[in-house]
């Protein structure tokens, strides 16, 4: 699984798609719905994973520019091999800053570190795979006078590289170093990255078990929102931060077409949470909802408590409503 030595800071083998590469390093191309499919099929990654000091990203304009003209058809093809010795020129010199700055090779350690995982939880099939595709040093070389039989040959071995790699990285305080890996597919561009924020001895460790968790572990289904069909509403803006009344909190939901939730219904949303299609509750927050007030403080069987005087500003509030319902009051009007 780890690469050796002699391959380092080479991406001829990627030829006519290196161009995605760059593409993506210049303009960080979005990902995939899930970037782990399909399911069960390994991916075999080129070994060559360029560490690029985040401060370093401006200094190549030129270069970026070149490759993405080839990737979206506008170079002269002529110019592809000329393209990618440039890209090996950069990856060298920011392999040297980056040993410089890192005190150590990151490309040959997360590799590594990678390997390790998959021996530890005693896996033969690792869905990542660093391999250079069987393709040899003298092919390497050969590359700029090869003839049209052998340069399709060696576009057939790079054709089986299903994603690269690639690092970003910035030093912060003391040995602290935040790093970004980046993996691309190569046939769609699309990509998925990983951000550590460790000293600098661990970081190939803490990249390596957050890639191979999100490839080896369990793919879980997305969160299905159980409230999809109603629609939550914030406070009035004059409530926003304080404690208001039953009666107030009622007066404005029913100026929204809305109601109070009830409590299911709050305890649904707060369980969604904010990002899932529910709200943010206060965690000592009181809320008023349509059978009294829910305390956020309190256990689950004890959320739910009378609100004796509904005058009284004693809670928070959202609104909830069924557009349906709002359509069909449109309609009456």
């Amino acid at each position: 699984m780890h690469a050796p030595i002699f391959y380092i800071s080479t991406l001829r083998t990627l030829l006519h798609r290196a161009g995605a590469l760059v593409l993506v390093l210049c303009c960080g191309l979005a990902g995939a719905s899930d970037f782990r499919d399909p399911v069960g099929q390994p991916f075999l990654v080129w070994p060559n994973i360029p560490v690029v000091r985040a401060t370093d990203l401006g200094d190549y304009e030129h270069d970026r520019k070149l490759f993405a003209d080839l990737h979206t058809g506008k170079g002269d093809p002529a110019t592809v091999l000329a393209a990618l010795q440039a890209v090996d020129s950069l990856q060298a010199h920011h392999e040297r800053t980056a040993l410089a700055q890192l005190g150590r090779t990151l490309n040959t350690q997360l590799i590594g570190e990678l390997d390790r995982q998959a021996r530890r939880i005693n896996t033969r099939s690792p869905k990542l795979r660093f391999e250079f595709a069987g393709i040899t040093p003298e092919e390497l070389q050969r590359a700029s006078a090869a003839d049209a039989k052998a340069l399709g040959a060696l576009r057939a071995k790079a054709s089986r590289v299903a994603l690269v790699a690639y690092i970003t990285y910035t030093r912060l305080e003391g040995s602290l170093v935040q790093a970004t890996a980046t993996l691309v597919k190569l046939g769609s561009g699309e990509s998925q990255s990983f951000t550590v924020t460790v000293p600098a001895p661990t970081l190939a460790d803490a990249l390596a078990r957050d890639i191979f968790d999100y490839f080896q572990g369990t793919r879980f289904s997305q969160h299905q929102n159980p409230l999809a069909a109603r629609e939550w509403l914030m406070a009035a803006p004059g409530h926003a931060d304080q404690l208001v009344s039953r009666e107030a909190a009622q007066r404005y939901c029913q100026s929204q077409n809305a109601a109070l939730p009830t409590a299911g219904e709050l305890e649904t949303a707060e369980a969604s949470g904010f990002y899932g299609g529910g709200v943010a509750l206060r965690p000592t927050g009181v809320y008023h909802i349509q059978s009294g007030l829910y305390d956020t403080a309190q256990a689950l069987a004890d959320k739910v408590r009378a609100n004796h005087i509904a005058s009284v500003p004693n809670g928070h509030y959202y609104c909830i409503r069924n557009p349906v319902d709002t359509r069909a009051a449109r309609v009456r009007r």
